[in-house]
């Protein structure tokens, strides 16, 4: 993702990976609509909603019994355009990266290792091991460690990784079967000791299981998938039936943060600077998206139109954001895991009625979406966020995410998708209930994109359900986060913006 985004931004990248190549095994299985509005901008997000599977809902079991059906379909109608779960590998996801990079002609360069780094005031010089054996030297300006929980960059930076594991077991399978789960939908097994997922996956029969080792199999090198079995078909269903393992893997499960996110020239994103549960498939989300924060700022910076001080913002942004994951997560996944009596009692008898019942309301639906979709995420307190008097406290602020709306922009004018007209790699100026600047923001120059909004009753409605207000200005980063807001347009306001807050050179 950091490479596609600086590319498309015109800078210069290497792309290094000490694997052989792209890894076939997933556990990420969840990709949110905040994820697919940034796949719509780099052009494939057709493609990942044609390849995954949409999930409309799922079926609670507790202790083999059919406790209840949750509602998921479009529950993010009017949030997002892309109002859903959508169930799809990390495997996939990396694939369509790929070839979105080899597009635009870049690639991985695969079995090279970074074994040593040194920083300097205005470089970092790299000691790579490349694949015939041999070591050399690459000196560049920034370095971007996207390389795991494991991360060389966040050892070799001396950056402490805060955390522990927890002590159960898990494994993950992609399996060919049949049984008496809900077809095409997520089935949820809930027991006193423990849980099995079902994510139903393309293809006929199709389904990727996660599920908790029980403790008899713990500990165990080589453990096989057909030593599963039995657990499975006493919690599952006795009529499971497999024709395939595509493969099995057991693993451990880590809640870490690393102490920062950034150090001199170095930064961390992804699994390198959090790890945590899988409650809420949020984890290649959150990391994707901690690339798509530092992209346009590190481009701007490595372009010469921004001063070096503008990245600092990232760990200000996403520190937060891994912060709060990592405390939500942690609570959720206590609660799933617990091996206590009244643990187990939550999970299989007030889990799933509450679950049930409470997900059937529209209000609580919305503010589940916005949540584990990651469109709720906002940065009100970076030092980025401005917003000027006279905005009402129930719209859009400074450090959100602007809503997705549609929109006339002209009078009598078709209505539009205002997301597919706004360019991520600028900075885009909304302008409602009155006329742009003339001459533009001289300080942003091209990199500034303008939209009027005029008056008319179908805009007046769709402004009203998200409390904007008329008149009022928004200016939006590139990645659609709101960056100054307010009533009436101050070009010399958004000029200091400009200027002060984005430190632009």
């Amino acid at each position: 993702m950091l490479a596609n985004q600086l590319v498309r931004r015109g800078v210069r990248v290497r792309i290094i990976d000490r694997h052989a190549g792209p890894a076939r095994e997933s556990r990420a299985l969840g990709v949110q609509a905040r994820t697919l509005e940034i796949y719509s901008h780099l052009g494939i997000a057709d493609q990942a909603v044609a390849l995954g599977k949409r999930a409309d809902g799922a079926v609670l079991w507790a202790e083999g019994r059919r406790a209840a059906r949750v509602p998921l379909g479009d529950i993010g109608r009017d949030v997002s355009p892309y109002p859903y779960l959508l169930v799809l590998g990390q495997d996939d996801n990396e694939r369509l990266l790929g070839e979105a990079l080899r597009k635009r002609g870049m690639a991985v360069q695969w079995n090279t290792e970074l074994v040593d780094l040194a920083q300097d005031t205005d470089h970092v010089t790299a000691t790579l091991k490349n694949p015939d054996g041999s070591k050399s030297e690459v000196r560049v300006p920034w370095l971007a460690g996207c390389d795991g929980a494991r991360s060389t960059v966040r050892e070799l930076s001396g950056i402490p990784f805060e955390g522990a594991p927890y002590q159960h077991v898990f494994f993950v399978a992609d399996v060919e079967m049949t049984g008496s789960m809900a077809p095409d939908i997520l089935n949820v097994y809930l027991w006193r000791r423990g849980f099995h997922l079902l994510f139903p996956m393309r293809g006929t029969d199709h389904w990727r299981i996660v599920g908790i080792l029980p403790p008899h199999l713990r500990g165990r090198d080589n453990l096989t998938f057909e030593e599963t079995i039995p657990t499975l078909r006493h919690e599952v269903g006795s009529e499971l039936s497999f024709q395939a393992c595509n493969w099995y893997s057991t693993y451990r499960i880590h809640h870490r943060r690393a102490a920062r996110f950034h150090d001199r020239r170095c930064f961390l994103l992804g699994d390198a600077a959090h790890v945590h549960s899988p409650v809420g498939g949020q984890g290649m989300n959150t990391g994707l998206q901690d690339a798509y924060n530092l992209a346009w700022k590190l481009a701007l910076v490595v372009s010469g139109r921004a001063g070096a001080a503008l990245v600092h913002s990232y760990e200000d942004e996403r520190l937060p954001v891994a912060n709060h994951l990592l405390k939500r997560t942690d609570r959720l996944f206590s609660i799933v895991v617990s091996d206590s009596w009244l643990g187990g009692l939550l999970r299989t008898r007030v889990m799933p009625k509450i679950m049930g019942l409470a997900l059937r309301t529209a209000a609580v639906q919305r503010i589940v979406f916005r949540t584990i979709s990651q469109t709720g995420i906002r940065y009100r307190t970076s030092p980025l966020s401005e917003a000027l008097a006279g905005l009402p406290e129930d719209g859009p602020r400074a450090g959100d995410r602007f809503p997705w709306l549609r929109l006339n922009f002209a009078p009598s004018g078709p209505t539009e998708d205002l997301f597919e007209k706004l360019d991520d790699t600028r900075f885009n100026l909304l302008v409602i209930g009155q006329r742009a600047p003339a001459g533009g923001i001289p300080e942003l120059g091209d990199l500034l994109r303008m939209h009027e909004v005029p008056s008319d009753s179908a805009n007046d409605r769709e402004l009203a359900r998200v409390r904007i207000p008329r008149p009022s200005f928004y200016l939006l980063r590139p990645d659609g986060h709101v960056g100054l807001a307010g009533v009436p347009l101050d070009a010399g306001a958004v000029s200091r913006y400009v200027s002060e807050r984005l430190r632009f050179g």
